[in-house]
């Protein structure tokens, strides 16, 4: 099975040398000349962690044309930003109809691909499906090597179509198939989006360290003090709240990690500090990442839009995208994925309703 992996950053490297080691044809498509020349050139990962050695792949290219060539699966392994992009791409460049995963779609990112790849390509309807959140826990060393802290258990992966999940999902090559579990719908993975619980407020909090160039500290284990953590709790009951409105309520943060990492505690704090992977994770040394530049305008603009909608009650949400956008002067929610962009709100009421038919 011959697999393209758009992205070669900490995740798209972990995945693609993941696929290889289980036998899978895999070739990364990436911008970066840096990068991808010398992945075409060396034709292997060297990974460290618990993925061991040097995985070879069938090579690199800046050509997206040639990297779907004879393709049978497209993951992307972006930051959730540049998938506007890369849908309209994909749209441009596609020939025949083959799966596309995010990995993950943030908030919302499989509707908004599907919009963009729609305004480009008329013709073709690829599955599009996302994760809740990437199975690698893992970090670039170079262009060519990365080091895989941890493999979660139990993504969720959700299609547009409800009923095409577990399809999508029988799809995907062994090696990965058992570390994501099908989703009831794409409120699991859009609304379940732990990410943007975990990055933004942390790092917003702990600005002043993050700037100090003679300072460097622990994302997890540094920067979530006990304080911030019952913050954080309160931003994720906001987020409970809207998938509850939504028809399929998502499980707390809290939760998550002990499914996925199977962390245990009494609190959301407890249960990160039992959480040997996050023990290696440096913090950002910059403000200016995706940390940042993509979990607040396309993890947290979207979910207090939803929420505002439904009459929710969304003010410590909206109070880190109010600190993100004054400190980078940026208006995330006017960038963000909000609702004017395309129709959030149209789509998550066809989804409710098509619940509660099916529930009758």
């Amino acid at each position: 099975m011959k697999t393209t992996i758009i992205g070669a950053g900490n995740t798209g490297l972990a995945m693609a040398a993941h696929l290889a080691f289980a036998g899978n044809e895999v070739c990364i498509y990436g911008r970066n000349p840096d990068t991808v020349d010398l992945l075409q050139e060396s034709k292997s990962i060297h990974c460290s962690g618990v993925l061991q050695g040097n995985i070879s792949i069938s090579g690199a290219t800046r050509d997206i044309a040639l990297a779907l060539e004879d393709s049978d699966l497209i993951i992307i392994m972006t930051p959730a930003f540049a998938h506007k992009e890369l849908a309209l791409l994909l749209g441009k460049n596609m020939k025949k109809e083959i799966p596309i995963i995010l990995s993950p779609g943030r908030t919302c990112g499989a509707i908004e691909f599907q919009h963009y790849f729609s305004l480009q390509n008329k013709t073709l309807q690829p599955s599009i499906s996302e994760s809740q959140t990437v199975i690698h826990t893992a970090r670039r060393y170079t262009a060519n090597s990365v080091h895989v802290i941890a493999i979660k258990d139990s993504v969720y992966l959700a299609t547009l179509e409800p009923y095409k999940s577990r399809e999508v999902l029988a799809a995907l090559p062994e090696g990965i198939r058992s570390h994501f579990s099908p989703a009831k719908s794409i409120i699991q993975t859009s609304i379940g989006n732990t990410g943007m619980i975990l990055h933004c407020a942390p790092l917003l909090l702990n600005s002043g360290w993050t700037e100090s160039p003679n300072f460097g500290f622990k994302h997890y284990w540094d920067g979530i003090s006990p304080r911030i953590a019952v913050f954080l709790e309160k931003i994720d009951q906001e987020r409970v709240e809207v998938s509850q409105a939504l028809g399929c309520e998502v499980v707390s943060t809290m939760e998550w990690l002990r499914r996925s990492y199977h962390s245990e505690g009494n609190n959301l704090y407890e249960c990160i500090h039992d959480t040997p992977a996050y023990e290696a994770i440096d913090a950002p040394e910059t403000l200016d990442h995706r940390y940042i530049f993509e979990d607040v305008p396309c993890g947290l603009v979207p979910l207090e839009a939803l929420g505002r909608l439904m009459d929710i009650d969304m003010k410590n949400t909206s109070l880190i995208i109010d600190l993100a956008s004054a400190l980078m002067e940026v208006d995330f929610r006017e960038t963000g994925r909000n609702l004017k962009n395309f129709d959030l709100q149209g789509f998550f009421s066809t989804l409710l309703e098509r619940s509660n038919n099916e529930s009758r």
